[in-house]
């Protein structure tokens, strides 16, 4: 992992931050609890890859991207259904976000296991050439491999 990268974490806790600091040691690690934070440090510094997290269940609703009132319309009226949308979905409202503010050339590493979900995959690949992925139950040693494929491209 060459040193002087930096990688910009989205999640809604610490677990990413923390696991990435202590064993894929190289880059400059910033993190970011909500999308509105990531655009703002993409924003003001230069960042190399993001690796965002799927789920923020952990933030406050007021911060999630994405339109409340069109999930609960979605959800058969069902405001509840439509902020745990919001939550189990807020990576992929980040990497909308990401993208229509001018940084769909950032890589993306999100993680979440497309593994069964081909056609997902595929066509948010479609929308997001930069992105790829990784489970959540990933091995230090697997990522690195990845942060280094993603970085000698």
């Amino acid at each position: 992992m060459s040193p002087g990268r930096t990688v910009l974490i989205v999640e809604d806790g610490d677990e990413y931050r923390e696991n990435l600091s202590r064993f894929v040691p190289g880059p400059t690690y910033l993190q970011a609890r909500s999308g509105a934070r990531a655009l703002e440090l993409l924003q003001s510094a230069p960042v190399d890859l993001v690796y965002l997290d799927m789920r923020f269940d952990r933030i406050p609703q007021a911060d999630l991207l994405g339109d409340h009132a069109a999930a609960t319309r979605q959800h058969n009226g069902d405001p509840v259904r439509a902020w745990r949308y919001l939550e189990t979905n807020q990576g992929l409202f980040v990497l909308h976000a990401l993208s229509e503010g001018g940084f769909g050339h950032v890589p993306v590493i999100l993680a979440y296991d497309f593994s069964r979900e081909a056609t997902r995959l595929k066509h948010l690949k479609a929308r997001h050439p930069q992105l790829w992925w990784v489970p959540d139950a990933v091995t230090p040693e697997e990522i690195r491999a990845l942060m280094d494929q993603i970085f000698d491209s």
